[in-house]
């Protein structure tokens, strides 16, 4: 089989304890032709002359070194810079399975699949598998499938999320993450989707997604969730758009309850400006499904604005 060169981008910052894993994971893969891109993100750690070594090491890695802009903004940079006939991301923080890449593009060039995606597993920092998933199919999907996919509570996250998978790379013209956002994955994955012919799953679990105490997922409610709830009333109105309109209500239903969750660990007196248009706007489509949150929402909303200030919980 013919091979083709796929772009592998992986930001980087704040990582040193986590990096040299990530790489050395990818340059074992047994898919050889490969383009390493690292991004280092303005890291004020050790990253910076990581990157470095790993490029006088082995030829097939790239070193972009920007200003710090974020998770979107390196991503970005990495995608301007590839070069490869296909793109694959890995956070500096994960690692993958030495096969990862040859399966997918295996599975792509079987299929004539657009994207390729293969199950993840939550590992530790000490490699133990933590929350268990149920297992994916081996299945290809038109978009619409994969969008019912997304929305199901088997998916746990690995149909929208951007690194488990391959890409044709010209998926992503005109199309690049939001930068400043965090929940960026659930931004893209929409239009990334639609743009696919058929979507391949390879259902191994090839990628391992380290849960760390310190990691932006992992920190305590903040009105900086206020992204996902973004990105979920997108997502609602692009399925309204494209006549999805069983899966509407189902991402409108997450947008509820992230919507909660903040209202309900932050100071709603303080953010008030910032939470009352959501509010406002997640409630008035509940209220259009008929879903009891309309109503519920707002009016807890009105009873934690009315409570004394200061931090809780």
């Amino acid at each position: 089989m013919e091979r083709e060169l796929i772009s592998v981008i992986i930001p980087v910052y704040r990582v040193e304890a986590y990096l040299e894993k990530c790489v050395d994971s990818v340059l074992a893969q047994t898919y050889p032709d490969l383009e390493i891109i690292l991004v280092d993100d303005g890291s004020p750690d050790k990253c910076p002359a990581m990157c470095d070594a790993f490029a006088a090491r082995d030829s097939r890695v790239r070193v972009l070194h920007r200003a710090n802009g974020g998770l979107s903004a390196a991503r970005n940079t990495g995608l301007d810079a590839a070069s490869g006939r296909y793109v694959g991301f890995v956070d500096s923080d994960d690692y993958i399975a030495p096969d990862m890449y040859g399966k997918l593009y295996a599975a792509l060039r079987a299929t004539g699949a657009d994207m390729s995606i293969c199950g993840y597993e939550c590992v530790d920092e000490a490699e133990n598998a933590v929350m268990p998933l149920p297992p994916l199919r081996e299945e290809t999907l038109g978009p619409d499938e994969l969008f019912e996919r997304v929305e199901t509570a088997q998916g746990k996250g690995r149909y929208a999320t951007a690194v488990n998978r391959l890409y044709k790379r010209e998926l992503f013209e005109g199309l690049r993450f939001r930068e400043g956002k965090l929940y960026e994955d659930e931004f893209l994955a929409p239009h990334v989707i639609a743009r696919c012919a058929a979507v391949t799953v390879v259902p191994e679990a090839l990628y391992f997604y380290v849960q760390r105490s310190g990691s932006i997922m992992n920190a305590a409610v903040t009105v900086r969730r206020l992204d996902a709830v973004e990105a979920f009333m997108e997502r609602y109105g692009f399925y309204r758009d494209r006549g999805l309109n069983a899966l509407a209500p189902i991402v409108l239903g997450r947008a509820y309850n992230v919507l909660w969750q903040i209202v309900t660990h932050v100071d709603a007196r303080r953010y008030r400006k910032v939470l009352r248009p959501w509010v406002k706007r997640v409630g008035t489509a509940l209220l259009r499904h008929w879903k009891s949150g309309g109503l519920l929402l707002p009016a807890r909303y009105a009873l934690e604005t009315l409570r004394s200030g200061g931090e809780k919980r």
